[in-house]
């Protein structure tokens, strides 16, 4: 197998296609809400035809080896923008963004569609873009995303352009280094921890916060917020103040993420309080993705490791709360945790043959409830307005899949002042979602100083 091989699926690439059963898809997007006329689809195509020179996985498709033994591997295939590209008039956002998570995706054409949604409110409308996770990770998804979206009403540069350039000019430089060289701090620990199942290891020996962290991951008994998930999708989303959560935060002595992640762990408190159930001595097992993306890769993959973290949602104090979250997060800055789930992911990536990943993955997705009840993203996005089409984006928010035995997760993206926060569930646990969600602005509520 060639790792390196840059049309050759990674492991977490093609971990992501093997999860996905045929039913809603593992696909991962954005909701992007507008205020005003929507444009005609026509005038949408033409925008993403614009763009797809410059994004190949918007025009491949996976092929699976002839011989059964590599993963699968990306070919052209130019999309059809009349299928690719649709518009809907709805009566409801969320319904509909449910609905939408809820339609597989066939292999048989490039991952990812755009649905335009009209009619849900005077105007008002909503650019939703899907695109399968064996595609890109969260980030990934934003780089593709971004080239459509501008920073200025009159385009020019895009919001990929801008992240780029961003990341590059605050890329630190080592004593004795360039700007290019890799060699931070960071990069030496992910290149050191990446090397070998057996370095890593030994790197998670070298701090007690690693070893407290990879301990958060032993496996106990799944929790009644896991479990194999129901047919069909269940999104929402609230948007709240970024100026509120940054002060609530200044309050405590918090950062943003704390703030956010204390909240989440209030919304679930309220969810075992809403089914008859004492959250008491209890924790909610959460992990946060961590991007390993190198600053100013602009490649749609996936380049991820995972975070653990336990939710305090036995804590009913929400000050109380915050502190734990605070103490857990400034231990997990000193963990190599992610470099380590980094590097046993590389590992399998180089080792496991692909047939007996496609049959371990999916028989055995069970066992995720045994390690985390749910998962929690936290993307940073522009402060800045971007607008598509001329038209300035109002909200964006993110779309996160369930699938194996997760049922509920957390979905965060700041933009433009506001951050938005998404919950994707299943069909048959809506009023949980609603129950979370408001148990999230409750908290971040809570926590304003009075």
């Amino acid at each position: 197998m060639d790792p390196d091989d840059p049309e050759r699926m990674h492991f977490i690439d093609s971990l992501w296609m093997d999860l996905d059963t045929g039913d809603a898809p593992i696909a991962v997007g954005a909701v992007l809400e507008f205020v005003g006329r929507a444009p005609a689809v026509a005038r949408v195509r033409q925008r993403i035809a614009e763009i797809l020179p410059g994004a190949a996985r918007l025009r491949q498709v996976p092929v699976h080896s002839r011989t059964g033994v590599l993963q699968p591997k990306w070919a052209d295939a130019e999309p059809d923008l009349d299928v690719h590209v649709t518009r809907e008039a709805v009566d409801d956002l969320g319904r509909a963004v449910s609905e939408l998570m809820s339609r597989p995706m066939s292999h048989d054409r490039p991952l990812w569609d755009i649905t335009v949604f009209t009619g849900y409110a005077p105007r008002e409308w909503a650019l939703v873009w899907r695109i399968h996770h064996s595609v890109a990770d969260g980030e990934g998804v934003t780089m593709l995303v971004g080239r459509a979206l501008d920073m200025v009403p009159d385009g020019g540069e895009t919001l990929t352009d801008w992240m780029v350039s961003q990341a590059l000019s605050m890329r630190p430089t080592a004593p004795g280094g360039d700007a290019d060289s890799g060699t931070s701090p960071m990069d030496r620990a992910l290149t050191f921890a990446r090397h070998s199942v057996d370095q890593a290891v030994a790197a998670a020996a070298m701090t007690p916060a690693t070893v407290r962290g990879l301990l958060r991951m032993t496996p106990t008994p799944p929790s009644e917020l896991s479990g194999s998930p129901a047919p069909g999708r269940d999104w929402r989303a609230i948007h709240l103040s970024l100026a509120e959560v940054k002060a609530a935060g200044k309050a405590h002595g918090a950062t943003i993420n704390d703030v956010l992640m204390s909240a989440v762990a209030g919304g679930f408190r309220e969810v075992i309080l809403a089914n008859g159930k004492d959250p008491e001595d209890r924790v909610v097992r959460a992990l946060m993705p961590v991007s390993l993306r190198t600053p100013g890769d602009a490649r749609s993959n996936n380049q991820v490791s995972m975070m653990p973290i336990e939710l305090p949602v036995g804590e009913a104090d929400p000050v109380a709360r915050l502190g734990s979250v605070v103490r857990q997060t400034r231990q997990g800055k000193k963990s190599m945790v992610p470099a380590v789930v980094g590097a046993v992911s590389g590992a399998l990536d180089r080792a496991l043959p692909q047939p007996l990943a496609e049959a371990i993955v999916p028989k055995f997705g069970w066992a995720f409830g045994w390690v985390l009840d749910t998962l929690v993203t936290n993307v940073r996005g522009p402060s800045e307005p971007l607008y598509f089409l001329g038209n300035e984006v109002r909200y964006l928010s993110p779309i996160i899949p369930i699938g194996t035995s997760l049922r509920t997760v957390v979905g965060i993206n700041s933009y433009n002042g506001s951050v938005n926060v998404s919950v994707t569930g299943d069909s048959l646990h809506g009023r949980d979602d609603r129950v979370l969600l408001d148990g999230i602005r409750l908290t971040v509520d809570s926590l304003l100083p009075q």
